[in-house]
């Protein structure tokens, strides 16, 4: 499978889109947005589907960069979809466009399926464009980067050994310090629990869940946003978890700030008041990685944790070896 559609002449390749909405109309609209200027710097193939069934067999055919889907179907909801998608292509960058859904939907699609960015209906079409742009750029970074550490891993070359940090810095921020304090404790002390729910995942396939490690991680916690922001000017931040409601700023816009200085940390938010709007936002402006409701269960947490200091640690791996491999020579990026 390919991605990208070549032309015949000197234009710039075509980058293959889906978009999946029960409304042709919707479709139609889409398609049209992604080819009226201005443009930016991409060009689009856009293959729209109103059936999903007939939209995860195209993908099995074809590769695509970025998916573009309603949530609301009548055969499938977009949930169900994407994870049946991500079976297929996990790298297709996954965009949400949806003018009616709920919170529990949208924490569900952010936390199990990691969309990129949610799009409400009506959209504005500069929205729209630079969020396909930058879910582009962002998946070409992490292929390029991973194809290029495999090259270097299969030649026998590593990491050196102080390239990634071995502890992960944990910043939790909540102005009831009393929760923050109890988050941290939840991260760093192995429950009863745990146990149980490793045993379960562990059930439910063959490749087990990664889990945290006391040794390798080190939680701080302030209950003010500007102090959290000062923090992160003096020290790397592996994951940051913040409060939403905050007096002076809340934790969308305080994770919105800290993606700004450290664009590699993880981004979670924690909240028991957060609407559906304030949800949105954060995904969309400070990326947020998941969503956790209060009250939390505690390993719970500790797996959304680790799964994403996992991620975070290959993709910083996959960057070290990348820069690596390009000082060698050895660019073999995509186009």
């Amino acid at each position: 499978m390919t991605a990208t559609v070549v032309p015949t002449d000197n234009t710039p390749p075509l980058r293959a889109v889906l978009v999946i909405d029960d409304e042709q109309g919707i479709v139609n609209a889409v398609r049209r947005e992604l080819s009226t200027p201005p443009l930016g710097r991409y060009r689009y193939a856009v293959e729209g589907f109103t059936d999903t069934a007939a939209a995860l067999q195209r993908a099995k055919e074809k590769e695509f960069e970025v998916v573009i889907t309603d949530f609301r179907m009548p055969q499938m909801d977009g949930l169900e979809f994407l994870k049946q998608l991500h079976a297929i292509q996990p790298d297709c960058m996954r965009l949400v466009l949806s003018g009616q859904t709920d919170m529990a939907a949208l924490v569900d699609m952010i936390n199990q399926t990691h969309i990129y960015r949610f799009i409400p209906k009506p959209w504005s079409g500069y929205f729209l464009k630079s969020s396909v742009m930058q879910a582009i750029d962002f998946r070409t970074t992490q292929i390029n980067n991973r194809r290029m550490a495999k090259m270097l891993r299969d030649k026998g070359i590593d990491l050196p050994l102080d390239a990634i940090n071995r502890v992960d810095q944990i910043l939790v921020v909540d102005d009831d310090i009393s929760v923050a304090h109890a988050v941290a404790r939840d991260l760093t002390h192995h429950s009863r629990l745990d146990d149980v729910f490793s045993a379960m995942r562990s059930e439910a396939g063959p490749r087990s869940a990664p889990e945290l490690d006391s040794a390798r991680i080190s939680v701080q916690v302030t209950e003010s946003p500007a102090h959290a922001l000062k923090m992160a000017d003096e020290m790397t931040f592996s994951c940051v978890i913040a409060d939403y409601q905050m007096p002076g700023m809340d934790g969308g816009k305080l994770l919105e700030l800290f993606a700004e200085k450290q664009p590699d940390s993880v981004r979670m938010l924690l909240s028991g008041v957060a609407n559906l709007d304030q949800i949105v936002f954060a995904l969309d402006m400070a990326h947020i990685h998941n969503f956790i409701a209060k009250p939390w269960v505690d390993y719970e947490l500790r797996a959304a944790v680790a799964q994403a200091l996992t991620r975070r640690r290959l993709g910083l791996e996959n960057a070290v070896l990348a820069k690596m491999c390009r000082a060698r020579d050895l660019d073999f990026t995509s186009d």
